[in-house]
């Protein structure tokens, strides 16, 4: 068994889950971490949304996601 640091602290990581996802359950609370390994393989791809057609109030002026810049003369 080769010892394995966290990556946040000096701790040894002594179980399998912790050596796999890289730190211990106590920096995974302390920063917010995920408690369960996650690779960019097991993630699931999400569709793409579009911004642009956000829904406007009709008493309400629209601002256009690219500024227009003035002429020059």
């Amino acid at each position: 068994m080769k010892a394995i640091r966290c990556r946040y602290c000096p701790q040894l990581l002594l179980t399998p889950e912790s050596r796999a996802r890289g730190y211990g359950p106590v920096c995974a609370r302390k920063n917010g971490l995920p408690l369960t390994p996650t690779s960019w393989r097991t993630r699931q791809a999400r569709p793409a949304t579009s911004t642009t057609a956000i829904p406007v109030h009709p008493d309400q002026t629209t601002i256009p996601i690219q500024p227009t810049l003035p002429k020059e003369n």
